[in-house]
């Protein structure tokens, strides 16, 4: 244990999410190289952590910071500014990895302070459109620039996050970022019928039913009232199959998001389907394969997005999806392949797509087909794990650490 080199990473929050689905089953494949500490902040009220990861995952070491949290106040935020910085120095950590804006901002500057050799920041997504005001935007990218002066190497998730880092914000250098995409080591599905079946009779699904889902935190970038125009296009003009809407998630806008549906004459349930109410709320839902071998359909319709897991996810139980093109979707999936892209907005568009998947069973199922061969190609966690491992011991050696 001591010859090993000290990891220390550090999450907004431990919460149902990319950012600890991916994170957790990475490091635990580290844990033979590097001795490893988890940082992690407070969740929302409206979250759910996915303690199921650590039963897949066991032995890792997490350490809450309960000053860590994702409101914005100045003694607080300070409070877990001191309390990480403590952290890292008495962990005496040779690298510290953040993910996350706010651990990135906080876990940079802390690390940098107490002198850690190699420091990380993963970007997941960004902040610099579609979230806050212009004006907030552009100062959350000039304090990005600067924490970047600090930042031994930063990773994006895809080619076109790391163009816009580099070239369009103007964040880092190219030569400080690292391309290394998501990996997931998924487990082989037995009896896909059965998860099936227990996702659409716990739903009251008709077997002619067409499910579509939509996966995630329900906040504004997500943009579920633009899901709700979709929603109210194919009920008002109904499609040849009947539609089912699933809304899977829970967040800040919720209580707005029921409302517009209602302001629409659109009625929704958070039990089941029926001939009048077709949609559903089903909050946050932890049998991922349950209800991706129930659905038929997924949806993104996102203002911002860095690598979507839900998209990766979906395509790989073989279901074809419908994103906005934005961020680093494309790089997720293959448009008119394994599924559909429409520009950010573009009601038309998508409510054509998704209209046309609904109403075709064959292409529902060619699209799947072709989904899973593309994301078990690109998505492998193990080649995650070496690209990651490759990189920390790079780093270390450069700094004279290795």
């Amino acid at each position: 244990m001591e010859n090993k080199r000290r990891l220390l990473i550090i999450l907004n929050r431990f919460v149902i999410g990319g950012q600890a689905v991916d994170t957790i089953p990475l490091v635990w494949n580290l844990r033979n190289d590097f001795e490893i500490l988890i940082l992690f902040g407070e969740k929302e009220k409206d979250e759910l952590e996915p303690v199921f990861l650590l039963d897949k995952y066991p032995g890792l070491q997490l350490k809450k910071i309960s000053y860590l949290r994702r409101s914005i106040n100045p003694l607080i935020d300070i409070w877990a500014f001191f309390s990480v910085l403590y952290a890292i120095v008495k962990f005496r950590a040779n690298i510290v990895h953040t993910h996350g804006a706010k651990s990135g901002f906080i876990g940079r500057i802390s690390a940098w302070l107490a002198g850690v050799p190699v420091i990380i920041h993963t970007f997941h997504g960004h902040f610099f459109h579609s979230y806050f005001s212009p004006t907030i935007s552009t100062l959350i990218a000039q304090v990005e620039r600067l924490i970047g002066k600090v930042t031994t190497c930063a990773i994006a998730l895809s080619d076109a996050q790391k163009e816009e880092l580099a070239s369009k914000y103007k964040i880092l250098p190219l030569a400080k970022i690292k391309i290394i995409p998501l990996g997931f080591a998924f487990d082989q599905v037995n009896e896909p019928s059965i998860l099936r079946n227990t996702f659409r009779n716990k739903y009251a699904l008709h077997p002619d039913d067409v499910a579509v889902g939509i996966v995630g935190r329900i906040v504004a970038v997500k943009n579920h009232f633009f899901f709700n125009k979709i929603v109210q296009n194919l009920l008002t003009t109904p499609t040849a199959n009947p539609a089912a809407f699933f809304i899977i998630g829970d967040g800040d806008l919720k209580t707005q998001v029921e409302k517009d549906l209602q302001q629409k004459g659109l009625p929704f349930s958070t039990r089941s389907i029926t001939k009048e109410k077709r949609v559903v709320f089903t909050s946050w839902l932890t049998e991922m394969y349950e209800v991706m071998n129930g659905l038929d359909i997924v949806v993104l319709t996102s203002l911002n997005e860095g690598t979507p897991l839900s998209i990766i996810e979906a395509q790989y139980f073989k279901r074809p999806v419908v994103c906005t093109n934005v961020g680093g979707v494309k790089d997720t999936m293959i448009d008119s392949k394994t599924g559909f892209l429409s520009e950010s907005n573009d009601e038309t568009t998508f409510s054509k797509k998704l209209r046309l998947l609904i109403e075709n069973k064959e292409l529902r199922f060619q699209m799947g087909d072709e989904g899973y061969k593309f994301v078990s190609a690109r998505f492998s966690k193990q080649k995650e794990v070496e690209m990651t491992r490759a990189l920390y011991q790079g780093l270390l050696k450069e700094k004279g650490k290795g």
